[in-house]
Formats: structure tokens, C-alpha cells, sequence
């Protein structure tokens, strides 16, 4: 039997998101994507700090999220797109789990860039706090609505 969402944890989720965010000093931009050629919702995120030039991620955002230019959304689906680049054992399979047509010229290129920020951003900051299960950001639930919610994606509670 499942327990009932507890509000805190989200709170305390993004919270942590928060700080974290803060601490490590980074600014992020969200602007559109060349690699939307591939899939419409594919979205850049432009991390600045400084102690590195800006580096560009790109995310697929399917629910529109980022159309709030919200940051913690925005960190969220970095560590989401890491996440996938890290469980696929190749390129190949990154494409298949990404919704991505494997054969087009492009899609190597992306996975190599993607792969490349994700190296230099772990080597300069570490990983993205994993705070929102992948179930809770699929069904719109717990930490993720709660995200929403405050971007102004959602009604208030």
C-alpha cells in the first residue's frame, strides 16, 4: 500500500535544489536549440559561471517546462539528460531512449556534445542534486508538480 505524498519532501527537494544552485554560483540561460531539427522540443540551456565560458546543454523538453525560463526546471532537466547519457551504453541507445532517429547525421554529433558538457560540467560542479524520480516527472507528481506549481506552470495548491 502506498503512503500519501508528504508536501515536505518536496520542499525540502527544492530546497536543496536551491542551494545547491546558489552555492556553485552558475546562471542559467535558456534559448533555442539548433538540434531541434531533430525534435521540436529540443531546448538549450546555456550554463554560465565564472570560472568556465558558458556551456551549452541540450535537453529535451516535452512538457514545455521551460517555456517559464524556470532554473530549477532548468537544473532538473540537466541532471535528466545526464542521467540518460549515463545509462545508455551508446550513442545508438542514448538515440532510441531520447525519441531520436539513430541514423540521422546529427544525432552522433549531439551525443558527443552532450556527453562532453556533461564531463566538464561534473569535473567543474559535480553531479545535479537527483531529487525528482523519474515516475514523479512523468505523472506530474510530487516534487516535479511542486516545481511546476512554481513556475507558475500549474495552479496553487
Amino acid at each position: 500500500m502506498s503512503t500519501p505524498f508528504d508536501p515536505a519532501l518536496a520542499i525540502r527537494a527544492i530546497q536543496t535544489l536551491d542551494t545547491w544552485l546558489t552555492d556553485t554560483g552558475l546562471r542559467l540561460e535558456i534559448t533555442p536549440s539548433d538540434f531541434a531539427v531533430l525534435d521540436s522540443d529540443a531546448t538549450d540551456i546555456l550554463i554560465h559561471s565564472e570560472t568556465l565560458p558558458p556551456l551549452r546543454i541540450t535537453v529535451f523538453d516535452e512538457y514545455g517546462d521551460l517555456g517559464t525560463a524556470d532554473t530549477l526546471l532548468a537544473l532538473v532537466m540537466i541532471g535528466r539528460g545526464f542521467g540518460e547519457i549515463e545509462d545508455a551504453p551508446d550513442w545508438r541507445r542514448w538515440a532510441l531512449a531520447e525519441g531520436l532517429e539513430a541514423d540521422h547525421p546529427a544525432v552522433r554529433l549531439l551525443h558527443d556534445q552532450l556527453s562532453a558538457a556533461r564531463a566538464s560540467f561534473r569535473a567543474a560542479w559535480g553531479d545535479v542534486p537527483d531529487l525528482v524520480s523519474d515516475l514523479d516527472w512523468q505523472l506530474n507528481a510530487g516534487t516535479a508538480q511542486e516545481l511546476r506549481r512554481r513556475a507558475g506552470l500549474l495552479p496553487g495548491a
